[in-house]
């Protein structure tokens, strides 16, 4: 511990000292011994119990640099669209980038979850410039562990640095909850959508049924793509959707056209109310590229109903032509 705490020490770089296996909360005071390690005040945790986990995350918060968002850059500094690939274990994700590469640049096994890192592949076609991350198969987390429950925590990590999420389903099982899940945790974190169902050489589900199941549990409701990793087909198609998704997703949208959609949306269905009192919403102006982020002035946010929010969301995605793109409101205060 000692040489240790020396090492650290003569990097000069801020240090966060925790007294891990302190399984009582009445035992807090024996991490005072580590006072003589010279590294400041130590914070008694327990791993396995989660005790001053929180703490000890809030004090690393607090000594972190704020760092810029690096997806939101303008559409000009964008050399190539950041792509991640995600999907259920054996969709087929892997060879699907192998088919779009043109050479096997990631493992390719019948086995599910063989790969389990993130992989940055850059491909260049007549659609356009792509770096495509290719990630280990998601499972729902409670089924997750070892070294798989890391895989996922990175599979998550690679949907904050993509811009766009091609979600790979597999047509021989068709659409399932986990996919569905799979969609809206790329939405969450920002992402725009489109799903690749994938293996059409072996199946070819109703694409119509598909596409309203998705319609139905996906707010942002992406587009569908069939494709082929062994044919090649629809991997022309799927470029040019994750090419134009880019474009949505990095575009400036005018303000005059933003209220425009606005006013409209409100003309199909009044803003709620409460009492005598009634929402008025007076301006929205767009603030944020990649993901696209509005402002909605309001006179009493407190009156924003959580279904009017939902409204106003599929709304402007519909009238300005957004599907698979997330459309984030902030409604404020005028």
């Amino acid at each position: 511990d000692y040489e240790i705490a020396q090492a650290v020490r003569r990097t000069h770089l801020p240090v966060v000292l925790a007294a891990n296996k302190i399984d009582d909360p009445r035992q807090g005071d024996l991490a005072a011994q580590f006072y003589e390690l010279g590294l400041g005040e130590a914070l008694p945790i327990s791993a396995m119990h989660g005790i001053g986990i929180g703490e000890l995350l809030d004090r690393i918060l607090t000594i972190l640099p704020a760092e810029a968002d690096t997806r939101a850059e303008t559409p000009a500094s964008v050399i190539e669209i950041p792509t991640v690939i995600v999907g259920r274990p054996n969709a087929g994700k892997s060879s699907l980038l192998n088919a779009i590469a043109g050479e096997q640049r990631v493992i390719v096994s019948d086995v599910p979850g063989t790969t389990r890192d993130a992989v940055d592949t850059s491909v260049v076609t007549t659609q356009g410039r792509f770096r495509f991350i290719d990630t280990a198969g998601m499972r729902k987390a409670a089924k997750v562990s070892g070294v798989e429950y890391y895989s996922y925590l990175r599979s998550l990590e690679s949907l904050d640095r993509a811009h766009v999420a091609v979600v790979v389903a597999d047509a021989t099982v068709g659409i399932g909850e986990l996919d569905i899940t799979v969609c809206a945790e790329a939405a969450r974190r920002g992402c725009a959508t489109v799903v690749a169902l994938n293996k059409w050489d072996l199946a070819q589900p109703d694409v119509n049924e598909i596409i309203g199941v998705l319609h139905r549990k996906v707010r942002q409701q992406p587009s569908l793509v069939p494709v082929s990793a062994v044919t090649g087909e629809g991997l022309a198609r799927l470029l040019g959707m994750v090419a134009d998704l880019e474009a949505r997703y990095t575009a400036h949208i005018p303000t005059a056209e933003l209220n425009r959609a606005l006013a409209a949306a409100n003309e199909m269905r009044s803003p709620p109310s409460k009492g005598r009192r009634r929402l008025k919403t007076y301006f929205i102006a767009q603030f944020q590229t990649a993901p696209p982020r509005f402002a909605v002035r309001v006179n009493d946010r407190s009156l924003v109903t959580r279904d009017y929010g939902f409204f106003v969301e599929n709304q402007l995605r519909q009238r300005l032509n957004l599907p698979g793109v997330p459309v984030i409101i902030d409604f404020r205060e005028a």
